[in-house]
């Protein structure tokens, strides 16, 4: 019987439950986060289940920033699907361009790797196949044999807690 009742409530829930709010694209900061106006205030939104190359990792951290700033140019209309808000008050989330994720595109052209182990859902995205892609094609991060040093890997290797991901 409670099966049956969390069943009929699932049911009665909208196909979409995440929320969706639209937005502005202010700035690029790196390859993972953005600024967008949502409603009357700027957000730092950063892209959910990805993670962009370090600063110190050039020139594919400039590269990645230059991709997503193509994605994105300032004065875009966005969607911003919230999956979590993390320590450093962003917003983490699928950014759409278009009604397109901005991510699977910048995946393929190895500007960003696949990182599960940030916050946010990342199960019903399919990021795996366009990381796939770009390292059989050796493109980006995946110039290199095997890739650059994955950058969550870089952080912890630099013990550095404060920086954010």
């Amino acid at each position: 019987m409670p099966g049956t009742l969390i069943a009929l409530l699932l049911a009665a829930l909208p196909l979409q439950v995440l929320p969706l709010q639209k937005g502005t694209v202010m700035s690029v900061e790196n390859g993972q986060v953005g600024v967008v106006r949502l409603g009357r205030s700027d957000r730092r939104v950063r892209l959910a289940c990805v993670d962009a190359p370090e600063q110190s990792q050039q020139p594919w951290a400039q590269q990645s920033k230059a991709a997503l700033a193509n994605e994105l140019p300032v004065g875009t209309a966005v969607t911003v699907e919230l999956r979590a808000r993390d320590v450093y008050d962003r917003i983490v989330g699928v950014v759409r361009r278009g009604g397109f994720d901005v991510a699977p595109e910048m995946l393929k052209n190895g500007m960003l790797f696949v990182h599960d182990g940030y916050l946010g859902r990342c199960d019903d995205l399919p990021y795996g196949a366009a990381e796939t892609t770009a390292r059989e094609l050796g493109v980006g991060v995946w110039n290199r044999p095997g890739g650059i040093q994955r950058p969550w890997n870089l952080r912890l290797e630099l013990n550095d807690a404060n920086q954010e991901p």
